[in-house]
C-alpha cells in the first residue's frame, strides 16, 4: 500500500496544480470579459453623443463639398484633348476618395449584440460542450472520430459567436449542461489541459478584441475629448465650431458661384 501511495502522490500533485492553473486562468478571463463590457458601454456612449452633436454636421459638410465640386466642375472651361478628360477623371476619382475616407468612424461601427451577457454565454457552453466532446475524452477510435465531428461543428459554431447553433448542438447531442465524469486522474488531466488551452484561445481574443476597440479612431477620441475635459476644455464643442465654421466656408464660396436655395433648410 505504500508503494502505491508513493506512486500516486506525484499524479495528485500535478493534477492539484493544473486544476489551479485552469482556476487562475478563469478568473482572468472573468476581469477581461467586464473590462470589455465596460469597453464597449463607454464606446457605445460616446458614439451617440457623438452621432448626435457631431454627425448631422458633418453630413451637411460633406453635401455642401460635393455641390461646391459639382458647380466648380460644370463652370471650369472644357478640357482639351484626352489628357484633359483623364485627368478630370482622376480628380472626380481622388474626391470621391477622399470622400471615403472623411466618413465617419462611427457609421463604420460593427454591429454588436445588445445582451451584455451575450458572450458569456457562448464562452460557457462552448467551453461546456468540448470537455464532453473533445477527441481526447473519448473512449475507442469509432467514438473519437464522432466526437472529432461534432468538435468541428462546435468550433465553426464559436468562432461565428452563434449562441443558437451551440445550443442545438447541445440539445442534439444531448447536453443537459453538466460536466460529463471522470473515471481516473489521468482522464481529468486531459479534460483540464483541454480546458486550459480552451482558455488560452479565449484569452486571446478578449485581449485582442479590447487592444482592437482601444486602438480604434472613435475610442482615441473619447480619450481625447476626457483628456481635455479634465483641462477645462469642451472637445465636442470645439469640434463643432469647427465643421460649422467649414459649412459657413462652404455655403458663402456657393452663393459667389451663384448658387440659389435656402441653406437652413439644407
Amino acid at each position: 500500500m505504500r508503494t502505491k501511495k508513493s506512486l500516486l502522490s506525484p499524479i495528485e500533485a500535478d493534477l492539484a496544480a493544473l486544476r489551479a492553473k485552469v482556476a487562475r486562468r478563469r478568473e482572468y478571463l472573468d476581469l477581461l470579459e467586464v473590462e470589455l463590457a465596460n469597453t464597449r458601454a463607454a464606446l457605445q456612449e460616446f458614439t451617440l453623443l457623438y452621432n448626435t452633436r457631431i454627425g448631422p454636421l458633418e453630413a451637411q459638410q460633406k453635401r455642401l463639398q460635393q455641390m461646391l465640386e459639382q458647380m466648380t466642375a460644370d463652370q471650369a472651361p472644357p478640357a482639351s484633348g484626352w489628357n484633359g478628360r483623364k485627368q478630370q477623371a482622376k480628380q472626380k476619382q481622388n474626391s470621391g476618395n477622399e470622400h471615403r475616407q472623411n466618413e465617419t468612424i462611427i457609421e463604420k461601427k460593427p454591429v454588436v449584440n445588445s445582451d451584455p451577457n451575450y458572450e458569456r454565454k457562448i464562452r460557457d457552453l462552448f467551453r461546456r460542450l468540448a470537455k464532453q466532446y473533445h477527441p481526447d475524452m473519448a473512449q475507442g477510435a469509432e467514438q473519437k472520430k464522432q466526437h472529432a465531428e461534432i468538435m468541428a461543428e462546435i468550433n465553426q459554431a464559436y468562432s461565428a459567436k452563434n449562441l443558437e447553433a451551440l445550443e442545438a448542438l447541445a440539445k442534439r447531442n444531448g447536453h443537459a449542461g453538466a460536466p460529463a465524469k471522470h473515471s481516473s486522474p489521468a482522464t481529468e488531466a486531459a479534460r483540464l489541459t483541454t480546458e486550459l488551452q480552451q482558455l488560452e484561445t479565449m484569452i486571446f481574443e478578449v485581449e485582442h478584441t479590447i487592444r482592437e476597440l482601444d486602438l480604434s479612431h472613435a475610442m482615441q477620441l473619447r480619450s481625447e475629448m476626457k483628456g481635455e475635459r479634465q483641462d477645462g476644455r469642451d472637445f465636442l464643442s470645439e469640434m463643432e465650431a469647427e465643421v460649422k465654421a467649414r459649412i459657413t466656408e462652404l455655403q458663402e464660396q456657393l452663393l459667389g458661384l451663384g448658387a440659389e436655395f435656402d441653406f437652413a433648410n439644407f
